[in-house]
């Protein structure tokens, strides 16, 4: 099969690290914003808080992550670095799928379902133990999220067993 010239490698690579980044720092982002939303003193801000993080996941987070995946395609099919005689990129691969269908079949409607919860019923569902235990859960999600995808960063930085040259 045909590699991709050496330029537009580099270009496919920004691409690639560009998205990642927005992905990984939307992560962080929504799991800072989940911890304060049991301290929020008004139901506007607390109904904003899930808003905006309903807003992250599915305007931001979501295409970055399809775009690292699909840009991840393409390094495995056009460039020198095949996912077949890597075990580092096959560990990348399982973890940026495993992620994606979390995000996509539990996490995401998980959160849809928070922020319309929020917008009908505002404080009283930090009374709501199903809510509360939902918060926790999409809360820590994030922050496990984002370690798994500094994991991947990390084995794509340092390459382990690698057979590519």
């Amino acid at each position: 099969m045909k590699t991709m010239s050496e330029k537009n490698e580099k270009i496919l690579k920004i691409i690639h690290l560009v998205a990642m980044s927005i992905w990984f720092s939307s992560l962080v982002i929504m799991f800072v914003i989940a911890l304060t939303i049991p301290n929020l003193k008004s139901s506007e801000a607390f109904y904003y808080a899930h808003k905006i993080n309903y807003l992250i996941d599915f305007q931001i987070l979501t295409p970055a992550a399809i775009l690292t995946f699909l840009t991840g395609v393409i390094y495995g099919i056009f460039t020198k670095w095949k996912v077949k005689e890597n075990k580092w990129l096959k560990i990348k691969v399982v973890i940026t799928v495993a992620l994606i269908v979390a995000g996509t079949f539990w996490l995401g409607p998980t959160l849809k379902g928070m922020t319309l919860a929020a917008e009908n019923q505002g404080f009283s569902l930090l009374s709501d133990a199903d809510y509360l235990s939902k918060l926790k859960i999409v809360t820590w999600s994030s922050a496990i999220n984002a370690v798994f995808l500094f994991f991947a960063i990390a084995i794509s930085t340092f390459k382990p067993g690698n057979k590519t040259q």
